[in-house]
């Protein structure tokens, strides 16, 4: 695999975690009414194909809908939606490719198309605001009472995501759209602390981060490396810096998200003919533990993308070529369900 950038021109990747506060003093998965009860899943779909969509899925009657937003709303996202959080009384979602950011109830009935003037790609939310980063540099902050963008910061080359931790931003700047020049990628994370909401340090991590985890006490890095020489990494910065000492069998890890303290995710590996060789890996950082493979199903799905939801670890599974689906685990790596999506899987949301 040279470049995941190649990828990026079949389908976008997109995020996996969001640290959420609160917003209109409800939780970061709030709804009420006719929205309880149900999953979101954002589906990319083909980039440029303008064919982004979403699932909906009501646990308690079983219920399957494709195309939820279009139904709701008589148009769909557009192209290529990238990352949706759930924040309060509102999901929020990141629809790059129309340089948007979509805000909806929690039915998914739009309230306001937020126009970037950059590509948005991932989102995160904490008192009252949602942050959103954008492919030019910047991160924005959106006022969740006004839905307007009240600021924005300069941060590293295309960050990617993005994520709360001891009331600083942790930014990932990939550099990904200079993969092939002679900047070549980055290699720093943004740290932009949410008072004065200025960028404060830029800590120096392994070439293309991409992924960014919050635990509470620091933040897990997740960097592709360039597919070549410099291959992918997992790093851990806390107030005492950058470790990259980690176990061997999670240190190259490069999807994941944290659910009750412990790190679920994968690494996928690729030879020159495009064949992937996957490993599921789990991480507890305070005792240690490493299970290989987290899931304990004899079918292991071939991901896409891997999230948080609930008391969920949720896979979300793709060919490129034909609508996927999402495989909803309990922590202990059983399935519970799988529901179908559209193309190109990339997050799941709750609304409790």
């Amino acid at each position: 695999m040279k470049t995941r950038f190649k990828i990026f021109f079949l389908a976008v990747s997109a995020v996996l975690f969001t640290a959420c506060s609160d917003d209109d003093n409800g939780n970061s998965s709030g709804g009420d009414g006719e929205a309880k009860g149900l999953f979101y899943v954002l589906n990319s779909g083909d980039w440029k194909s303008n064919n982004s969509s979403i699932t909906m899925y009501n646990r308690e009657t079983g219920t399957v809908v494709q195309n939820y937003f279009e139904l709701q709303n008589g148009r769909g996202l557009g192209n290529t939606a990238n990352d949706i959080i759930v924040y309060g009384s509102k999901m929020y979602i990141a629809v790059s490719g129309e340089g948007t950011i979509e805000v909806a109830t929690l039915d998914a009935k739009s309230l306001k198309q937020i126009e970037c003037g950059a590509q948005p790609r991932y989102l995160a939310a904490y008192g009252g605001k949602v942050y959103a980063t954008y492919f030019d540099g910047h991160v924005a902050r959106i006022d969740t009472a006004s839905l307007e963008v009240d600021a924005k910061v300069k941060v590293g080359r295309n960050p990617e995501q993005l994520a709360v931790c001891d009331g600083k931003l942790f930014v990932a700047n990939s550099g990904g759209m200079d993969y092939n020049t002679e900047i070549g990628y980055d290699n720093t994370v943004s740290v932009v602390d949410l008072v004065s909401f200025g960028e404060v340090e830029k800590i120096e991590v392994v070439l293309n981060p991409a992924n960014v985890v919050s635990t509470g006490d620091g933040v897990f890095v997740a960097s592709y490396g360039n597919y070549a020489d410099v291959p992918s990494a997992l790093q851990y910065i806390s107030k005492g810096g950058v470790q990259s000492v980690l176990p061997d069998a999670c240190k190259q890890m490069t999807e994941i998200c944290c659910n009750s303290g412990t790190l679920y995710g994968f690494l996928s590996q690729y030879d020159a003919n495009w064949n992937a060789t996957i490993t599921y890996i789990s991480y507890n950082p305070s005792t240690g533990v490493v299970d290989t493979p987290w899931i304990k199903e004899e079918q292991l799905p071939i991901p896409y993308k891997v999230c948080s939801v609930g008391e969920y670890v949720c896979v979300t599974a793709s060919d490129y070529m034909n609508d996927g689906d999402v495989y909803f685990y309990d922590t202990d790596g059983m399935l519970c369900f799988k529901i179908p999506a559209g193309l190109n899987p990339v997050k799941a949301v709750g609304v409790e």
